[in-house]
């Protein structure tokens, strides 16, 4: 494990649920490597890839902390020969990188959603409401698994097989964060599942996290391939509904890949233009646009900018193989 800590520094879930952002939980995948310092009560989780370190996320740790940690961690990276990568960060460590001559690029938006607005409910939602009604009619119910109270072997076993099978169905190019954690780390998780006559055939995880407006985070949903179409809708529509209830004001969605890459500075035009035309081409391959449009139906309320920071400003092949095969791109 990279960096020095000393043993009253907050364990690694402590600080993702604390400190973390939308994607930080990728540094709770035992593929990451960590780094830390003995005097920032923070971490940064990494992936080396030929002597790129690819982070996903901003430092978990207080903001006052992050560009601290940040320069440590450069240092860190220097004296190893490496060259530091960030994904999916946020607008204020892209100001950071900037002032340090890093390249950036907007490529995704975080997006919010208010619990309290019934996606289901005015004429903007008329197709939703039909997907919905299909899939209830065909016996699906979503119900809150209370695992960490409750824990039940066997709905869990019955989970992760659906998990399993849902792998293993998908086909053509594909990209994701990691293996999907269902049940690890249980502390401040939720759970609700999709079954349908006695069967799982989705799953939904949402993740308390504390510096996130409502702390609510859904990081996780997908459906078997034995699963109703729009059974991935009843889910999210359900989770809602139970937000709803208590009274939330406010549930991030996660992360939104933009159709085309946005702003793009410290980079020159050659850099540029190689970077808008692969995006233009790896978003068409993964229909990267697609998940966006999944959210919008559920009534996006804010959009807040996410960005790909490059400590060097000549991005090439290198750098955009690291970031790929941190994504885990494959066309299997």
């Amino acid at each position: 494990m990279p960096g020095i800590f000393d043993n009253p520094h907050s364990t690694v879930v402590e600080l993702v649920r604390r400190h973390g952002g939308p994607v930080s939980h990728a540094a709770l995948d035992p593929s990451q490597s960590i780094f830390r310092i003995p005097a920032i009560d923070g971490l940064i989780g990494f992936l080396l890839v030929r002597r790129c370190a690819v982070v996903i996320g901003d430092p978990v740790c207080a903001p006052e902390h992050k560009a601290p940690l940040a320069d440590a961690f450069a240092a860190y990276c220097a004296d190893k020969g490496w060259s530091a990568l960030y994904s999916t960060a946020s607008a204020a460590m892209q100001i950071y990188a900037r002032e340090r001559g890093y390249a950036t690029i907007e490529f995704a938006s975080l997006l919010m959603a208010d619990p309290q607005y019934d996606p289901e409910t005015d004429h903007q939602g008329h197709h939703l409401r039909q997907h919905l009604n299909h899939v209830r009619r065909t016996g699906v119910t979503v119900r809150e698994y209370m695992g960490e109270a409750f824990p039940d072997a066997r709905l869990e076993a019955l989970a992760e097989s659906s998990c399993e099978q849902w792998l293993s169905g998908r086909h053509g190019p594909q990209m994701y964060l990691g293996h999907p954690r269902l049940f690890q780390d249980r502390a401040g998780r939720r759970w609700f599942i999709a079954e349908q006559a006695g069967s799982v055939v989705g799953f939904l995880s949402m993740l308390s996290v504390s510096c996130i407006e409502g702390n609510n985070l859904i990081n996780i949903v997908f459906s078997s391939p034995a699963a109703p179409l729009y059974t991935n809708e009843l889910m999210v529509a359900e989770a809602l509904r139970t937000l709803r209830a208590e009274g939330a004001r406010s549930v991030c969605l996660g992360v939104g890949p933009l159709e085309r890459l946005g702003q793009i500075d410290g980079c020159g035009r050659a850099a540029e233009f190689i970077s808008r035309s692969i995006y233009r081409l790896t978003s068409k391959l993964l229909h990267l646009h697609g998940r966006t449009v999944f959210w919008e139906k559920y009534h996006v309320t804010r959009r807040e900018p996410l960005y790909l920071l490059f400590q060097s400003p000549d991005i090439g092949f290198r750098e955009v193989n690291a970031l790929l095969r941190a994504f885990h791109f494959s066309v299997s």
